[in-house]
């Protein structure tokens, strides 16, 4: 008699073990999402982890797994590990037909784009004698942003330096940018009357209107890192401070564009913020490595329009088009660029260039007399 009902228990055992290895993942869902498209470096960000069980047979024990950048770090470190990347696994048991979403939380401590593409769920038999897995594929990204910076010294720079532009470029007025109604003068046409100012105080007025060479900015980010030494405190705090420039100016109704001496790396000016999200996407892109162009030879690809910057790039780029914009330089790397600024630049055109540098480093450039120069020292991490 025991023996029948160990006999009987035992193909219980098996035939439990048949059904649950071939019925644990149906109906078995798992959802990673981030919880934000993009938080600036230094804040937090939460990513929601949900497992749906749709089905009446339960799971006693499940585990998730998933490995995302190590640059990316759990608030929490229960149940991680870091090594090549960081891993998460997380130990539940489901019920039938049961949810459970948790939210957990991220430290976002460095720039870039991060992504997570896969996760696994694994399920162990009566007794743990086998394990059942598979691989679920996930879709899910976060931009984190350059970190905010403090640009002061440089927008002043830009006021004093871009007014004065504004000055001697009043001959080419925008027709579409009012400034101020004053008196008519013998010079001005006749399509710049303003009558109803006229008629109100009995005298010709005429309406004035501002440049548009004050009304656009080009950023040339320079993020090459190629030394014996390696500065990565200084590339951050260049795209930092390209970062922060970009949000200054878009908030005040200009139009910028960026050019990175990496592969393809050019964006038009425009404003707006759809130009802002651009911009900011592709500075959380960037990287300094091997596909970084020497910063001297990419200004010359911009002042040769027959050349592309990349074999997969057919457009075609040339500084003449940008020729009416102010122009902010940002690269370290000012004894091998100084030249080629210079005479990208000219001699009247205005322009600035910010050197982020290092304390231990000696920064001593003289430039030409259009060019004015603003050194920052960059914060060693």
């Amino acid at each position: 008699m025991i023996s029948l009902f160990l006999l009987a228990f035992l193909s219980l055992i098996i035939l439990w073990n048949l059904y649950y290895a071939t019925h644990w993942n149906k109906n078995l869902t798992i959802s990673l999402a981030f919880c934000q498209d993009f938080v600036y470096a230094g804040e937090q960000a939460e990513l929601t982890e949900q497992i749906e069980n749709r089905k009446s047979m339960m799971l006693p024990v499940l585990e998730v797994a998933f490995h995302m950048d190590k640059k990316l770090s759990f608030h929490d470190c229960e149940n991680t590990s870091v090594s090549d990347y960081t891993y998460k696994r997380d130990i539940f048991a489901l019920l039938g037909n049961q949810r459970i979403t948790r939210k957990l939380t991220l430290d976002c401590k460095q720039r870039g784009y991060y992504q997570i593409d896969k996760s696994h769920l694994t399920a162990f038999s009566m007794l743990y004698r086998k394990r059942f897995s598979i691989e679920c594929p996930a879709d899910t990204a976060l931009y984190v942003y350059a970190a905010r910076t403090n640009v002061a010294d440089i927008l002043i720079a830009c006021e004093r330096l871009m007014g004065n532009i504004q000055c001697a470029k009043r001959l080419y007025e925008d027709p579409f940018a009012f400034s101020s109604i004053r008196e008519y003068t013998v010079t001005d046409p006749m399509n710049t009357i303003n009558w109803k100012a006229s008629a109100r105080t009995g005298e010709l007025m005429v309406n004035t209107f501002e440049s548009t060479l004050t009304q656009k900015v080009v950023l040339y980010l320079d993020i090459e890192d190629r030394g014996i030494l390696k500065y990565e405190h200084l590339i951050e705090e260049s795209i930092s401070v390209a970062a922060t420039l970009t949000r200054k100016f878009i908030a005040r109704g200009m139009e910028v564009g960026i050019c990175v001496n990496t592969d393809i790396n050019v964006v038009e000016p425009a404003g707006g913020k759809k130009q802002l999200a651009n911009i900011e996407q592709m500075l959380a892109k960037c990287k300094s490595d091997d596909s970084v162009i020497p910063f001297t030879s990419f200004l010359k690809m911009l002042f040769c329009p027959q050349t592309d910057l990349s074999p997969t790039s057919r457009k075609t780029l040339s500084a003449e088009r940008w020729k009416d914009a102010f122009s902010i330089f940002i690269s370290k790397n000012a004894i091998q660029n100084q030249t080629a600024i210079e005479q990208f630049i000219g001699k009247e055109q205005p322009a600035i260039w910010v050197v982020p540098y290092s304390r231990s480093e000696l920064c001593d450039i003289i430039t030409s007399d259009n060019i004015r120069l603003i050194k920052r020292e960059g914060a060693q991490a």
